[in-house]
């Protein structure tokens, strides 16, 4: 497809944007669903913000009122969700590559975080929004826990409606300085004025150090709970054997769980994500408990937790993840453990990314897999560059070769994030230049 005609094809669809009635014919494709459907080489059609069909030949049946884009040779794969970030961070991506984790509390929480103002946090979630969407990723759990005034949220969930993404907007306390205290009783607010019914934005608490206060808060509120879980949160054990635990929780981390813990964590039906590359590398644990998660019949969703070490990027989150996994596994049955779990293969890997983000997001109705009535969240991958130009299975070439670079198209809710290789919603040049702006105001008002 040339390029001038992915732009005449940008410009139709631009035109028609908002038109429930707008039908977008994506023919040809490799379709990689993740549900019962599997894969095949077909057809998908979105009218306005959802799925209205897909498989093979849909294209023979639709008449001249959809905008064809041809797109054969490509893969296309439902939307990645992102089950745990903290988005407002933005600006600060790549400024400690080798930081532990306390180090990363001390700079962030103790120094940098002191220092934002609301507009520091809406340039912050703007940025993340655009890494993510450049890389494929529509869906974000923002565990925004720096929340230090009514006005720093409000900026927060404005940009990332603004931006296009569909985001779960989690609201927690900053952890240090001064702030408002306005949480979590502000979470009812955010709730009432943002959730919005396109479901772009949903909202949810962020508890950073959970404790039967801040869930019994959450449970008589009706509210979805976002945790950060591991062995620096006091009375662990009796905090999730308590009976507040619920399918209404996600749980990040769950490093250095007992197996008391896990039981509970799996009777409760409570979401769980891993941090692939995070936890290791921040030093929260030797390596991601993914085993004990899978020993459990847990379906886990995969996170990037934040950007400050190295960038967001869901595609290497899934090659950690399985090679971790497999790493665990092999060393398992090598030394003779019995019930070992199986090896992950690419779709385990690809299922984290969308199937158990969705979870974690509560959104599993809406997206994460590709089914008529879903969210048109989408991802087209493109496969000429280097890295795919020889390729096998479609989900073994998303997984262990594709990357950002080969992200060429994203829709979220029907509209279009990123179409020929390039985002479609943002003046990057201006929101890079803002991003470093405040990061030099941050660095020169914190101390």
């Amino acid at each position: 497809m040339s390029t001038s005609r992915q732009m005449e094809q940008l410009d139709k669809i631009k035109a028609t944007a908002g038109d429930r009635n707008r039908r977008i014919l994506l023919a040809g494709a490799h379709v990689v669903t993740m549900d019962d459907r599997g894969e095949f080489v077909g057809d998908v059609l979105i009218e306005g913000d959802r799925i209205e069909a897909l498989g093979p030949g849909i294209a023979d049946r639709v008449h001249d009122n959809a905008i064809a884009v041809d797109l054969s040779g490509s893969i296309l794969i439902p939307g990645l969700v992102d089950s745990h970030v903290h988005a407002w961070q933005g600006q600060l991506r790549g400024i400690a590559p080798d930081v532990s984790f306390a180090e990363y509390m001390a700079l962030l929480h103790g120094r940098l975080g002191k220092a934002y103002r609301p507009e520091d946090m809406a340039i912050g979630e703007r940025l993340t929004a655009a890494q993510a969407l450049n890389a494929g990723t529509t869906t974000i759990v923002d565990n925004s826990h720096n929340s230090r005034t009514k006005q720093h949220s409000d900026a927060a969930v404005e940009a990332l409606r603004a931006s296009g993404i569909r985001a779960v907007y989690a609201a927690g306390p900053a952890h240090e300085g001064d702030h408002e205290h306005q949480l979590p009783a502000d979470v009812l607010r955010l709730r009432d004025a943002y959730s919005s019914a396109d479901g772009l934005i949903s909202v949810r608490m962020m508890d950073s150090w959970p404790t039967v206060e801040s869930w019994t808060f959450a449970a008589e509120h009706g509210l979805d709970v976002s945790s950060e879980v591991g062995g620096w949160v006091t009375d662990l054990e009796k905090l999730l054997t308590s009976g507040l635990l619920s399918s209404a929780h996600t749980l990040n981390h769950c490093s250095g769980l007992s197996d008391e813990c896990w039981a509970a964590i799996a009777d409760s039906g409570a979401a769980v994500n891993v941090v692939p590359r995070s936890d290791s590398h921040l030093g929260l644990g030797a390596s991601i408990p993914i085993l004990e998660v899978n020993r459990r019949g847990i379906q886990e969703g995969i996170s990037s937790d934040n950007e400050v070490a190295y960038g967001h990027d869901l595609f290497t989150e899934m090659r950690v993840l399985q090679t971790i996994q497999r790493g665990l596994s092999f060393a398992e049955t090598y030394s003779g453990v019995a019930d070992v779990p199986a090896p992950y293969g690419a779709l385990d890997a690809l299922r984290a990314a969308t199937i158990g983000g969705a979870i974690n997001a509560g959104l599993a109705d809406q997206v994460g897999t590709l089914a008529p009535g879903k969210k048109a969240d989408l991802v087209v991958l493109a496969l000429e560059p280097v890295q795919t130009r020889i390729s096998g299975s479609a989900a073994g070439t998303v997984v262990n070769f594709a990357g950002i670079a080969n992200v060429d198209a994203v829709f979220v809710n029907g509209a279009v994030a990123k179409w020929g290789g390039q985002l479609t919603g943002f003046d990057y040049g201006k929101l890079a230049r803002d991003g470093e702006d405040s990061k030099h105001y941050l660095f020169d008002h914190s101390r």
